[in-house]
């Protein structure tokens, strides 16, 4: 991710915090279940959480498991920023340019938006 996230979201500690207990949900589902494409899918939110996480100087090691996860930081940092979602459904290969910063974020946040409102 050569791009920089510039912004101005003032609860960016919690945002990461956030897709960061989601990432722990997911990966210990993916091992419970022993499901690859579930782990793939936790692999790819813990990248992007690396990626926040050095950029915005927040420190994942001082995060406690966290039983209830407050979704309410990633659904503000959606909607802060304006990014628009992919439709799973209707997503093509050519939708998603892996060398765009954006491009990627926008396919991580939908993941961890999909797999939040499932379970």
């Amino acid at each position: 991710m050569s791009e920089q996230i510039k912004i101005n979201y003032d609860k960016m500690p919690e945002f990461i915090a956030s897709v960061f207990h989601v990432f722990n949900k997911i990966n210990d589902k993916s091992n419970n279940q022993n499901n690859q494409k579930l782990k793939m899918i936790a692999l790819l939110i813990l990248n992007y959480v690396k990626y926040i996480e050095k950029e915005f100087n927040v420190d994942l090691n001082i995060l406690t498991q966290k039983e209830i996860i407050n979704l309410i930081p990633i659904f503000e940092y959606i909607s802060y920023n304006n990014i628009e979602l992919y439709d799973f459904s209707k997503i093509d290969v050519s939708d998603v340019d892996i060398t765009k910063k954006k491009d990627l974020e926008r396919f991580v946040l939908t993941h961890v938006y999909y797999i939040t409102q499932k379970t």
